[in-house]
Protein backbone atom coordinates (compact mmCIF):
# COMPACT_ATOMS: atom_id res chain seq x y z
CA UNK A 1 0.00 0.00 0.00
CA UNK A 2 2.84 2.57 1.14
CA UNK A 3 4.52 1.77 -2.31
CA UNK A 4 1.09 2.74 -4.55
CA UNK A 5 1.01 5.77 -2.38
CA UNK A 6 5.04 6.80 -3.29
CA UNK A 7 3.91 6.10 -6.90
CA UNK A 8 0.91 8.01 -6.87
CA UNK A 9 2.28 10.70 -5.68
CA UNK A 10 5.60 10.69 -8.17
CA UNK A 11 3.38 10.33 -11.03
CA UNK A 12 1.42 13.47 -9.86
CA UNK A 13 4.46 15.66 -9.13
CA UNK A 14 6.09 14.52 -12.68
CA UNK A 15 2.40 15.59 -14.22
CA UNK A 16 2.67 18.88 -12.24
CA UNK A 17 5.82 19.58 -13.03
CA UNK A 18 5.50 18.84 -16.46
CA UNK A 19 2.63 21.07 -16.76
CA UNK A 20 4.12 24.27 -16.38
CA UNK A 21 7.68 23.59 -17.69
CA UNK A 22 6.48 25.06 -21.19
CA UNK A 23 8.00 28.43 -21.45
CA UNK A 24 5.50 31.06 -22.25
CA UNK A 25 6.56 33.67 -24.95
CA UNK A 26 4.68 37.69 -25.31
CA UNK A 27 3.24 37.76 -29.09
CA UNK A 28 3.04 40.80 -31.16
CA UNK A 29 -0.07 41.23 -32.30
CA UNK A 30 0.00 42.58 -36.37
CA UNK A 31 -0.33 46.28 -36.86
CA UNK A 32 -4.15 47.51 -36.74
CA UNK A 33 -5.77 49.71 -39.23
CA UNK A 34 -5.84 52.16 -36.93
CA UNK A 35 -1.76 52.08 -35.75
CA UNK A 36 -1.57 52.54 -39.84
CA UNK A 37 -3.61 55.08 -39.81
CA UNK A 38 -2.15 57.43 -37.05
CA UNK A 39 1.55 56.09 -36.75
CA UNK A 40 4.04 58.93 -37.20
CA UNK A 41 7.62 57.97 -38.08
CA UNK A 42 8.75 58.94 -34.47
CA UNK A 43 6.37 56.47 -33.87
CA UNK A 44 7.07 53.63 -36.35
CA UNK A 45 10.45 53.38 -34.85
CA UNK A 46 9.74 53.14 -31.46
CA UNK A 47 7.22 50.01 -32.55
CA UNK A 48 10.23 48.59 -34.11
CA UNK A 49 12.61 48.77 -30.88
CA UNK A 50 9.42 47.15 -29.30
CA UNK A 51 10.18 44.46 -31.87
CA UNK A 52 13.52 44.12 -31.10
CA UNK A 53 13.36 43.98 -27.85
CA UNK A 54 10.74 41.05 -28.03
CA UNK A 55 12.99 39.71 -30.35
CA UNK A 56 15.73 39.62 -27.39
CA UNK A 57 13.32 38.41 -24.74
CA UNK A 58 12.80 35.38 -27.02
CA UNK A 59 16.77 34.33 -27.12
CA UNK A 60 17.07 35.29 -23.75
CA UNK A 61 13.71 33.19 -22.75
CA UNK A 62 15.31 30.71 -24.73
CA UNK A 63 18.50 29.47 -23.14
CA UNK A 64 19.00 26.10 -21.38
CA UNK A 65 17.19 26.50 -17.49
CA UNK A 66 15.56 24.16 -15.16
CA UNK A 67 12.34 24.71 -17.29
CA UNK A 68 14.01 23.57 -20.23
CA UNK A 69 15.29 20.82 -18.47
CA UNK A 70 11.57 20.09 -16.97
CA UNK A 71 9.50 20.69 -19.99
CA UNK A 72 12.30 18.20 -22.51
CA UNK A 73 11.46 15.65 -20.04
CA UNK A 74 8.07 15.99 -20.90
CA UNK A 75 7.97 16.38 -24.33
CA UNK A 76 11.17 16.22 -26.06
CA UNK A 77 11.23 20.02 -25.62
CA UNK A 78 8.56 19.99 -28.51
CA UNK A 79 6.10 22.32 -26.42
CA UNK A 80 9.14 24.80 -26.07
CA UNK A 81 10.11 24.49 -29.49
CA UNK A 82 6.22 25.45 -30.91
CA UNK A 83 6.27 28.37 -28.38
CA UNK A 84 9.11 30.10 -29.30
CA UNK A 85 8.54 29.39 -33.14
CA UNK A 86 4.96 30.80 -32.94
CA UNK A 87 6.64 33.71 -30.57
CA UNK A 88 9.06 34.55 -33.11
CA UNK A 89 6.47 34.26 -36.61
CA UNK A 90 4.40 37.12 -34.79
CA UNK A 91 7.62 39.63 -34.09
CA UNK A 92 8.34 39.12 -37.56
CA UNK A 93 4.80 39.60 -38.87
CA UNK A 94 5.01 42.80 -37.16
CA UNK A 95 8.02 44.26 -38.07
CA UNK A 96 7.33 43.04 -41.65
CA UNK A 97 4.36 45.59 -41.46
CA UNK A 98 6.29 48.37 -39.77
CA UNK A 99 8.70 48.49 -42.13
CA UNK A 100 5.96 48.34 -44.82
CA UNK A 101 4.32 50.73 -43.63
CA UNK A 102 7.53 52.79 -42.69
CA UNK A 103 8.39 52.80 -46.95
CA UNK A 104 4.73 53.83 -47.24
CA UNK A 105 4.73 57.19 -45.24
CA UNK A 106 8.45 57.76 -46.58
CA UNK A 107 10.44 57.53 -43.45
CA UNK A 108 13.80 57.73 -43.68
Amino acid sequence: MNNKKITLLAIFTISFLNSCATKRFDRLQPVSATEAKYYSCKDINIELAKVAEARKQVADGSKLDMAAVAGFLGDFGIGNSMEKNAAQKTISNREVQLLDLKAKKGCN
